[in-house]
């Protein structure tokens, strides 16, 4: 297959229309007439990501956060860009990214399916949150231990409480400016990269908010391995994508 094949099945599932205003989703770098024989998917496009694609002899690089989404001042190649930009083409390695565009889709329906839930829905009116309710209603410290579980979360944070935890809504990566969309919808909300303004919000308006962290959002990885093995005709492999943050 050629990477502009590939390009087409993403985009049938993630079409660049659905993406914000301000993302970068889509060819990052490369040929779309490049023959791909093997694709990595990451979360990430960054130079360590980079190196591992080449390391593995991969043709082709998905990600979810894209490489453009910095904005490029020059192409210099003892910058950081500059020397992901080089060694792409050097390589002859094709990056796409679909960042937005794949969070109104999918992302929060991976990321709320995960807790065990039934009677999805969309949350807010940008379409990207899911709000659902939990197959078993669960007591605070139940859900807290829950949620670490699910999303293999080592360190965490959460504010607010209530007795009894159903209804929930959630929003992979920087999602906490959502949380006044669920006053009184919901007993607990999900999301990353909160802000000490967000936990009090969730204390004076009686909600659980739980944050995640926005590496959760690594889900996607496998997920869309599963999503792209139906339908493309070459190898796939996940890239290693581990969190920027050290947690002690």
């Amino acid at each position: 297959m050629q990477a502009k094949d590939i390009i087409e099945i993403m985009e049938k599932h993630y079409p660049l229309s659905l993406q914000e205003e301000w993302d970068k989703c889509g060819l990052q770098i490369g040929d779309i007439h490049t023959d791909v024989n093997k694709i990595m998917i990451s979360l990430n496009a960054d130079n360590a990501t980079l190196d591992e694609a080449i390391e593995n002899g991969c043709q082709m690089l998905i990600t979810h956060h894209p490489f453009l989404l910095d904005p490029i001042v020059n192409i210099d190649k003892d910058d950081f860009m500059g020397q992901f930009i080089y060694k792409a083409i050097e390589n002859h390695i094709v990056v796409y990214s679909s960042h937005t565009a794949l969070d109104n889709v999918s992302m929060n329906q991976w990321l709320i399916e995960a807790l065990g839930v039934h009677d999805i829905e969309i949350g807010d009116e940008s379409g990207i949150t899911r709000m659902a309710t939990l197959n078993q209603p669960m007591s605070f410290d139940e859900f807290i231990n829950h949620v670490q579980r699910v999303y293999h979360l080592e360190h965490f944070k959460y504010a607010g409480y209530v007795d009894k935890i159903e209804k929930v809504a959630i929003c992979g990566g920087s999602g906490a400016d959502f949380i006044d969309q669920f006053y009184g919808q919901v007993d607990a909300y999900l999301t990353g990269d909160s802000k000490y303004r967000h936990a009090k919000n969730a204390v004076d308006h009686g909600i659980v908010l739980v944050d995640i962290n926005h590496h959760v959002e690594n889900i996607m990885v496998t997920k869309l391995k599963e999503l792209l093995e139906k339908e493309v005709n070459v190898d796939i492999i996940t890239g290693s994508s581990p969190d920027y943050y050290v947690y002690r």
